[in-house]
């Protein structure tokens, strides 16, 4: 039985038994309620589990973990930072997050550090879809008025919740316009109170985006929390603990990028006061089980994005040349770019680098890196769909790259990705080829002849100059020049199924 079989056995035990109660930290009274309360903070624009030698995270087993049978009330609310920033593509994807979040049943979610950098139109046109769902105390606009409600009072359960949030401010890129401008949260948060108080709230809680200095300032200032969750200096192998303060306010941490959920059980008192809290930090492992309809909602997310590619593919976001989750994989269609390939190959991409392949492009004059003569061998799949367009744009596809000899290697890269992190076929979207080249490992004469001929390459002789570029010959040529490189250890071919001359694929 392999090890990681066990993993959603003993994460569903863990939930278990933290339903049941442990001792916490205790205040004097009899138990009369429960409320969990699950929180996150930092999603940093995830949506699925992260490219990480243990995958975490996703939004779908986050859903089926919030939604799974609870026999006590739940109250989900996120501290900020759900956003990735303020690029096309981080844009795009917070409002697919906001629309999961939707489907999840979060109840709040604060506008934290990284939604700083965002236009204030952004964020009120998010708000207006999440039917009020987004709050801030000190995010004002350029006419000092909030850029979203200050605070919600929900009923849960026939208990009255006041929630409001927090945040430092962000590093905003030049230039940037109509950002919401970070005010003092101290005036604000007092005035909230006070508002809290009037409305006969029995539960208050304060979501803050800042960093443990931060927070202490504005918190030895402003009294009367319940409970404080905060989205900064969170540290994943730490005990996950409330720690309580002189007023009884308690605070937790959360983070991660998506790949933790916090969830704390608080026990309450007739007279709603907390008497006891037990707290558990979920490891989001892609073995738990899915929330269906995040899952549906993130498979019409990746078919629109493929669609977007041409849009973003000189965002510096860029979701179709940066490493993925393997769960993203099914975005790519024909070229993908050399990063996808020595990912794997990563002895391959070594050698070609001692080749004359390697100096394609940067040999070319600025005023030949335009021209469409010189550009057909000299990038890989210009005039090619997903190949090489515009030059500068698709720096990726610079020079004469694994797949100008290979051809298009997304249906490779998918078919891999998929063996390698099990994911099921038919949860992928469709494959679409729009180029017509096949992809192969072993490279036709007729590839490199159409390039190299007898007008600009006329000492080319294939059967010599192909030993040049084959893989375990380029090997060689490493280790000659090795004493004056630092790769003598991705020569190493014990236990490396990737060395040259014994790749798997």
């Amino acid at each position: 039985m392999r090890n990681d079989s066990i993993i959603p056995i003993l994460a569903l035990f863990l939930i278990v038994l933290f339903s049941t109660g442990c001792p916490g930290n205790l205040a004097t009274g009899g138990t009369t309620s429960h409320l969990m309360i699950n929180y996150t903070a930092e999603n940093g624009g995830s949506l699925f589990p992260c490219g990480c030698r243990i995958p975490l995270g996703g939004l779908s087993r986050r859903g089926g973990i919030i939604n799974s049978e609870s026999p006590y009330t739940q109250f989900t609310v996120d501290a900020g930072s759900f956003s990735g920033g303020n690029t096309g593509y981080d844009r795009f994807t917070a409002g697919w997050i906001l629309q999961s979040y939707i489907l999840i049943g979060y109840d709040v979610v604060n506008l934290g550090i990284r939604e700083t950098v965002i236009p204030v139109s952004q964020l009120r046109e998010w708000d207006g879809i999440t039917q009020g769902m987004l709050i801030s105390a000190n995010l004002h606009d350029e006419f000092d008025m909030p850029v979203t409600r200050r605070s919600l009072v929900r009923e849960v359960g026939g208990i009255r919740i006041g929630v409001t949030g927090i945040t430092s401010e962000g590093r905003h890129p030049t230039g940037a316009t109509e950002i919401p401008i970070v005010i003092d949260p101290v005036a604000p948060l007092m005035e909230v109170l006070s508002e809290f108080d009037e409305e006969d709230v029995d539960l208050v809680i304060l979501l803050a985006d800042m960093q443990d200095d931060d927070l202490n300032n504005v918190l030895s200032q402003v009294p009367g929390f319940d409970l404080v969750i905060q989205g900064r200096d969170f540290k994943a192998d730490d005990t996950p603990v409330s720690t309580v303060l002189a007023d009884g306010a308690r605070i937790v941490k959360i983070g991660g990028f998506g790949k933790y959920l916090g969830r704390i059980r608080l026990d309450l008192n007739d007279a709603i006061e907390i008497i006891r809290d037990e707290v558990i930090q979920v490891s989001i492992e892609t073995t738990l089980p899915a929330m269906s309809e995040i899952t549906e909602l993130l498979t019409q997310f990746r078919i629109e994005l493929r669609g977007k590619r041409v849009e973003y593919l000189g965002d510096p976001s860029n979701p179709f040349q940066r490493s993925q989750s393997p769960e993203m994989v099914d975005i790519l269609s024909g070229y993908t770019g050399q990063g996808f390939c020595v990912s794997c190959h990563r002895l391959y991409g070594f050698e070609t680098e001692v080749t004359g392949h390697s100096t394609a492009w940067n040999i070319l004059g600025d005023e030949n890196k335009t021209n469409p003569e010189c550009l057909q061998c000299h990038t890989t799949g210009y005039g090619v769909p997903t190949g090489m367009g515009d030059p500068y744009r698709d720096s990726h596809l610079q020079g004469v790259t694994c797949e100008a000899c290979h051809g298009p290697a997304a249906e490779h890269v998918r078919e891999r990705t998929s063996i390698d992190n099990e994911i099921d076929p038919s949860t992928m979207i469709p494959y679409v080829d729009s180029t017509g080249i096949p992809f192969t490992r072993e490279v036709p004469a007729e590839v490199c002849l159409a390039c190299h001929t007898e007008e600009w390459s006329p000492e080319f002789d294939y059967e010599t100059w192909v030993e040049r570029v084959r893989h375990e010959t380029s090997a060689e040529t490493i280790q000659v020049i090795d004493e004056e490189t630092s790769w003598s250890f991705f020569m190493e071919r014990n236990g490396d199924e990737n060395a040259p001359g014994s790749d798997p694929e």
